[in-house]
């Protein structure tokens, strides 16, 4: 498997399997609507009621220009979404969920109403649609919902006519996104790049877990902490001599020398990861940190999301002779807050997975 990254990913951004024609390319915000759309699908128990999700991005004029304390004209709404302009499917009314209006020129916009409350309702008619097992799926349907409401977001629900689920989003800019949830045979898993193989849907899966990921640590007030893995033949020699291969073929630059890699239990990865998400966490960060590592809420999407990123690769590493041989280089706290990074001011973390055919590894990069 290639380098597999966030959709995102400022430097290696992963290649949409979605094409987006004629239409703009979905913003970071819109990524976080798609991202958790397609894991959702992922997520979906065995033997759940069928659905399937459509997202349709496009452009409106910005707000600035254009107001939308009632919703825009039929036509318009077909335009933006990408609805058919005539016969089944067409946009037959709409009503508005949460919009940002100005009072007087030179007034801030503020929204129609509370966020939470906007959220809540959307909430609840996504839940409608998707139903979700257990606290994961719940974690990640209300996210969904907190990122299609958003800060400084308008939302309409477009009705066709028939029961599928419209939901048309655009931000400050004129930028729109149309989420629609419908019901399907079966639950429709996300889309692939066909040429990815055997691993095309493992690509799509992590792709969605590092979007997500990204869009909620952060480094500083810049840089997100970014993600990036690779999957191939292991070669020849034993495990550690494997994963400094692994290591060296997978930097950026080729590298003076190979740092010594340190093997880790399972446990062990598990805790580094916990403490990387938490002390990355924005939600989490304030300005009265002492120091110790803060614990992620049991019902936050972060801590599910890194959980089932190492699940994955773990799952994918374990063989016939068992699990994988893990060895790390660079930082991963496995400690406290006052683990130092292996060398001076390198925060980029590799981990490495070897088993009797395979290595895979994973790239943690907290560098500013």
């Amino acid at each position: 498997m290639d380098r597999t990254t966030g959709y995102t990913d400022s430097w290696y951004r992963q290649p949409s399997p979605v094409p987006s024609g004629d239409r703009p390319a979905p913003t970071s915000q819109e990524w976080a609507v798609i991202a958790a759309s397609w894991l959702l699908a992922v997520w979906a128990g065995d033997g759940a009621p069928g659905w399937r999700t459509e997202v349709v991005v496009g452009a409106a004029p910005e707000r600035s220009d254009q107001h939308w304390p009632e919703p825009p004209a039929p036509a318009e709404i077909a335009r933006l979404g990408g609805f058919p302009e005539s016969g089944p499917g067409r946009p037959v009314a709409a009503n508005v969920l949460t919009s940002q209006v100005q009072a007087a020129p030179g007034r801030p916009y503020e929204p129609t109403r509370p966020d939470d409350e906007a959220t809540a309702e959307v909430l609840a008619l996504l839940r409608e649609r998707i139903p979700v097992t257990g606290p994961r799926g719940g974690s990640l349907l209300a996210h969904l919902a907190d990122q299609l409401v958003g800060r400084h977001s308008d939302l309409l629900r477009v009705s066709t006519g028939e029961d599928d689920l419209h939901l048309l989003r655009r931000d400050t800019f004129g930028k729109t996104l149309r989420l629609t949830v419908a019901t399907a045979p079966a639950v429709e898993p996300p889309p692939v790049i066909e040429a990815d193989g055997a691993d095309a849907a493992l690509r799509t899966h992590l792709a969605c877990l590092m979007t997500l990921l990204s869009g909620l640590l952060w480094v500083n007030n810049n840089n997100p902490v970014t993600f990036r893995a690779w999957i191939g033949p292991r070669g020849d020699g034993d495990p550690l001599a494997v994963a400094a291969d692994w290591w060296r073929r997978t930097r950026e630059e080729e590298p003076e020398e190979v740092p010594e890699l340190r093997t880790v239990s399972v446990d062990e990865l598990s805790r580094g990861m916990e403490h990387v998400v938490s002390g990355s966490l924005l939600d989490l960060i304030d300005e009265d940190w002492e120091g110790e590592w803060l614990e992620i809420p049991d019902d936050h999407i972060a801590g599910h999301l890194h959980r089932d990123l190492l699940d994955v690769l773990l799952a994918r590493m374990t063989g016939p002779d068992g699990p994988p041989l893990i060895a790390y280089a660079g930082w991963l706290p496995l400690n406290g807050p006052d683990d130092e990074p292996a060398a001076e001011d390198d925060f980029n973390g590799t981990v490495v997975f070897v088993n009797g055919t395979e290595a895979a590894v994973l790239d943690i990069d907290l560098t500013c």
